[in-house]
């Protein structure tokens, strides 16, 4: 049974709608792989929903004020028009933010019942300490979440030499530097994939 390791992305990317298949593999592949995801995802997801739904509050709150200016328009017929379409823009921008924390949350839910969790322990932070405070190597520059994501899979990894490892991330402007790459295979992750569509090609050919 492969190892399958995810990170924030793939949450997410179901949380928007914008993943489809990685949906689908969560509901129907999980008798057949062993995901694996750091715990700090968690957070960062909802530090990712969070900013989200501010900038849809921040959104709603100058539909409010357009809303009011238009209501008072009695002549136009494009006013009102207007109006109309405000008034479903708003109940649609409440709705698609419930829909996206909903799908969110569900995704959360069936990952920790699922997958393993890999604890950000004393010995990534101290490798990420080196690396940022003495060396100044970090594979990937100007953002710590990602390295201590990147820290947390291969220090997984390591752990486990004899399995098949892959790596599925959206983020490929991060995690297919390769720099990042190449600390991937020197782990034993040999395949990453960008998209879950590849992913399951690939696992499907591996099953014939």
């Amino acid at each position: 049974m492969p190892i399958l390791y995810v990170e924030t992305n793939f949450l997410m990317s179901i949380a928007k709608g914008q993943d489809l298949e990685a949906d689908q593999l969560l509901r129907n592949s999980l008798a057949s792989l062993h995901i694996v995801i750091p715990d700090i995802c968690y957070i960062e997801a909802i530090k990712t929903y969070k900013i989200l739904r501010k900038d849809r509050l921040q959104f709603e709150t100058e539909m409010k004020k357009q809303i009011n200016e238009s209501s008072r328009d009695k002549t136009s017929t494009h006013a009102k028009s207007f109006l109309g379409h405000l008034e479903q823009a708003y109940i649609e921008n409440a709705l698609l933010l419930n829909d996206i924390q909903g799908r969110l949350s569900e995704t959360i839910n069936c990952l920790l019942t699922n997958a393993e969790l890999i604890n950000l322990n004393s010995i990534i932070i101290q490798e990420i300490a080196n690396q940022t405070l003495i060396e100044e190597i970090l594979p990937i520059k100007n953002d710590i979440m990602d390295n201590l994501i990147l820290q947390c899979i291969l220090s997984h990894a390591n752990l486990h030499p004899a399995e098949e490892k892959v790596f599925l991330s959206g983020n490929n402007k991060d995690f297919g530097k390769p720099e990042v790459q190449e600390a991937l295979r020197n782990a034993g992750i040999n395949k990453y994939f960008t998209n879950t569509q590849n992913f399951l090609e690939w696992l499907k050919s591996q099953s014939i």
